[in-house]
């Protein structure tokens, strides 16, 4: 199998990935609900990884929120720090688009976009007159449909001076480039385990900046293993936004797999560059949204179309030539829109394990395609 779908999540997980799980699962007890040796064993894993990610992400362990998805992280922030008025962008996942128009359907916030397509200094200037009578901005850091990073820093700059609370969604982003929030200036990031930093499926996390001292509210409440006899959840993070048991197995795979891309750095910049410019010179082929701005701007993904050819039907050969993409609206239509691609797109997604053959053998099979095979 050739795996060309890393934003869907990063495959295949490493050995260690795997032990690490297996040994947590054969080992763990209950984290944080009593001091017996399995319990305290299970708490010892879930730290192990706040802290490992605290580091990598330039916050502090307590900041780390670890959640079942990034879309769990980013409802406890969109619902737990917004309020009266948001703004968000026109390249949303819905993981972002559903939680807030789910609060303007219930008119609990007003809400506004900006263009987050064209150029660097476009997306900024049409963020800035957005932020006006704004409380809250949401936006990706890289998109999963056609990997266009944002100008997240200075965007960020930009909210800061208006005093918006900034929440961004960094789920593509993540395992692919640097991202400190101390330098970034978020208040929070949100972030998917399981994608570009190779962790287990069912991993997510909210980090939230050290500097960062609004009051959120809570979206999932119970037991916190703290302060049982109060009827509200802890103001203390992170036990405020962690109800329930932690799935401590999950959560050292995760650990072990920020120890991994810690050691091994991102994916062959190479693999990206071949595959654009092999699509970019074959006939019957459209690439949608980029690396039209340089591919420092871009994480490694790609959507495309063939003429005449329907995308779920370009998806299905290839798959049955043992390749994976992905094709469809990639939960973003509002993307879509923007893109002009209405009725989808075929999105491929370099990972860390790919290989210049692997391309080469993927680039061979669309040329086939184009050609009319």
């Amino acid at each position: 199998m050739i795996y060309f779908d890393n934003s869907a999540t990063g495959f295949p997980k490493s050995k260690r990935v795997i032990s690490a799980m297996a040994k947590a699962a054969a080992m763990c007890g209950n984290p944080g609900r009593s001091g017996h040796m399995a319990a305290m064993y299970a708490t010892e894993k879930i730290y192990e990884c706040r802290e490992i990610l605290a580091k990598y992400f330039d916050t502090t362990p307590e900041r780390v929120i670890l959640t079942p998805s990034a879309t769990i992280a980013l409802n406890m922030a969109i619902k737990g720090f917004t309020v009266k008025k948001a703004l968000t962008s026109n390249m949303e996942h819905n993981a972002v688009f559903r939680p807030l128009h789910s609060m303007y359907a219930q008119n609990k916030i007003e809400l506004d976009n900006f263009d987050a397509s064209g150029s660097d200094d476009r997306i900024i200037r049409s963020f800035e007159s957005g932020l006006e009578g704004a409380y809250t901005t949401v936006f990706i850091h890289a998109s999963n449909v056609n990997g266009r990073i944002l100008p997240a820093k200075e965007m960020v700059a930009k909210a800061r001076e208006k005093g918006v609370t900034t929440i961004i969604d960094a789920s593509q982003s993540a395992g692919h480039i640097d991202i400190s929030l101390k330098d970034l200036g978020a208040d929070i990031v949100c972030i998917a385990g399981h994608k570009g930093l190779y962790g287990p499926l069912g991993t997510g996390v909210m980090l939230i900046n050290p500097d960062f001292d609004m009051f959120g509210y809570t979206v999932i409440e119970g037991g916190t293993g703290i302060r049982s006899l109060d009827r509200e959840m802890p103001e203390e993070y992170p036990e405020r936004f962690e109800a329930g048991t932690m799935n401590a197995p999950a959560f050292a795979g995760l650990a072990e797999a920020v120890r991994e891309t810690i050691e091994e750095g991102y994916e062959d910049d190479r693999i990206f560059i071949k595959l654009y410019e092999s699509l970019k010179s074959m006939k019957n082929i459209t690439v949608h949204g980029g690396p039209e701005y340089g591919y420092d701007k871009y994480v490694p993904v790609l959507l495309f179309n063939i003429m005449n050819k329907n995308c779920d039907e370009v998806m299905t050969y290839l798959a049955s030539r043992g390749i994976c993409v992905r094709s469809g609206f990639h939960c973003a239509p509002l993307a879509h829109r923007t893109l002009g691609t209405d009725k989808g797109g075929i999105r491929i997604s370099v990972g860390r394990r790919n290989t210049i053959k692997e391309a080469d053998i993927l680039i061979n099979e669309i040329n086939r395609i184009s050609k009319g095979i």
